[in-house]
């Protein structure tokens, strides 16, 4: 009976080990999530990095940002182009209106200052009051191409912030923080030959 016993316990064990040793185990590989990627997508199109990082919610604030920047360039542009023009028919007629009778400078048929005063005859005023418009349309004319130029910066930088945002958004995809957060605060003894056992407190932090 004991020898039985004996065999049936190794008949037994040779047919675990046969079955672990059949037994294919294939390790689970998480895909990570690529920084590189992002940043391509985001230099390619904005706001595409955003969409691989499954940040969806920062696209309308995104968009908006290159929306407002865009209306800001087109106002400007077209403001600055209408007191440029008025400036240069202004000047070209105020050397028509003063010029001396035997110059012959025929008078400018181009009069687009027009529309940027409209209730002014031009024809009738003063010097001073023409050197005041020419420096009036100067001044709106530098102060628009500023505003312009000031746009396209801008615009780079929603777009270099673009970037930056999927590649930072991306490296924290990567960052794993254990659901298990604690802190653990218990006594701890430490001996010292010098000054001989010392009572003190020891805090773990887990994440």
């Amino acid at each position: 009976m004991v020898v039985c016993f004996v065999v049936l316990i190794s008949g037994q064990n040779v047919h675990a080990q046969k079955i672990k040793s059949d037994t294919v185990y294939k390790p689970i590989v998480v895909k990570e999530h690529s920084p590189h990627k992002a940043t391509l997508y985001s230099a390619l199109l904005p706001g595409l990095g955003q969409i691989y990082n499954k940040k969806y919610w920062k696209l309308p604030i995104l968009y908006a940002g290159i929306g407002a920047t865009l209306y800001a360039i087109g106002w400007n542009t077209g403001q600055y182009n209408d007191y440029k023009d008025g400036y240069i028919d202004l000047t070209k007629y105020i050397e028509f209106k003063n010029q001396a009778e035997d110059a012959g400078i025929p008078e400018p048929t181009s009069k687009r200052y027009e529309k940027l005063a409209p209730d002014t005859d031009f024809s009738t005023t003063t010097a001073d009051v023409d050197s005041w418009f020419k420096t009036t349309f100067q001044n709106k004319k530098d102060s628009y191409k500023h505003d312009r130029d000031l746009s396209y910066i801008i615009l780079f930088g929603v777009y270099v912030l673009n970037i930056i945002d999927a590649t930072v958004d991306a490296h924290f995809t990567n960052f794993n923080i254990n659901d298990d957060l604690s802190m653990t605060v218990q006594p701890k003894m430490n001996y010292n030959p010098v000054s001989g056992s010392t009572l003190g407190l020891s805090c773990r932090i887990n994440f």
